[in-house]
């Protein structure tokens, strides 16, 4: 329930900040990256990745990452960005988390989605 409302807020706050922008179809990419299995380190950066086979040819001017533990939003990974122009990746730094195998990527755009958990870890 906290990360339906902490989501919810995010998606509020996001529409009310692209509100006056021209109507868009709605697009739901899905997060090829990080995927289950996947491992990120603390401080390094890597590409989150999203399928862009059914993009349509008006989407959102904006979006924006998040980071979720165990479907609780957490912090912004990114600023936003144009989604439409991102070509199906943008790059992030990983932040200096707890490490967990819970841990998820919300991607805003036209409409919030979450990928699946995956590994947060210090280096060695």
């Amino acid at each position: 329930m906290k990360f339906s409302a902490s989501l919810l807020a995010s998606a509020f706050t996001f529409f009310v900040a692209s509100v006056g922008a021209a109507p868009s179809t709605v697009w739901d990419p899905t997060i090829t990256s990080p995927i289950m299995g996947t491992v990120w380190l603390v401080g390094t950066t890597v590409n989150v990745t999203w399928s862009t086979a059914d993009q349509p040819s008006t989407v959102s001017n904006v979006g924006q990452i998040y980071l979720a533990k165990d479907q609780v939003q957490l912090m912004a990974l990114s600023g936003t960005f144009d989604l439409a122009a991102a070509n199906g990746f943008h790059t992030v730094t990983v932040p200096d988390v707890v490490p967990g195998d819970d841990y998820e990527v919300v991607l805003f755009g036209d409409s919030g989605n979450i990928g699946p958990s995956f590994v947060i870890a210090e280096q060695t």
